[in-house]
């Protein structure tokens, strides 16, 4: 799970509760809220892995979470965690090779996403012959998207959309 600022902070929590997904990335490119994060972390610890977000995250955080999602512009930053569990986005072949010691990746879109194409399956598949960690990303916001992401080699899925949803 993917946490939005769109949302109230009270509907991130209840997603979280309701869910209790296996990581859940807390995002926030808005504005930057220490006591939110911290809240964050708090709640969220009791269900999931929590993962920062590198446009979230804080030195003064680090043994509080369990890893750092890395945006495709930071992945020269990789290195430097290595007591985390990393996540990188990637969108091609490219970025994925560069986040070859990432512990796991994301891959998007997959679907289409707010007007951008989506890649397909075939594409994911070809990527989860170069990683072994390919978390599915992008334009998942059912269980007709999540049923075909278990079709495949991907290892999981991450949405934002998708965990909102009806809460």
């Amino acid at each position: 799970m993917i946490t939005d600022p769109g949302y109230p902070f009270s509907q991130t929590l209840k997603a979280v509760d309701f869910h209790k997904p296996t990581f859940v990335c807390y995002r926030n490119k808005d504005y930057f809220d220490l006591d939110e994060i911290k809240e964050f972390i708090k709640f969220a610890k009791k269900h999931s892995k929590v993962i920062l977000h590198y446009d979230s995250f804080d030195e003064s955080l680090t043994n509080e979470i369990d890893g750092i999602h890395f945006p495709s512009g930071k992945l020269d930053l990789i290195h430097d965690y290595k007591n985390k569990t990393i996540i990188a986005s990637t969108h091609n072949k490219e970025e994925v090779l560069k986040a070859k010691n990432a512990d796991f990746i994301t891959f998007s879109p997959i679907f289409e996403s707010k007007n951008r194409k989506g890649l397909g399956i075939k594409a994911l598949e070809s990527i989860c012959k170069i990683h072994k960690n390919v978390i599915a990303l992008g334009g998942i916001v059912s269980l007709k998207e999540v049923n075909e992401i278990k079709r495949s080699c991907a290892v999981g899925f991450a949405s934002i959309r998708y965990f909102y949803k009806g809460i």
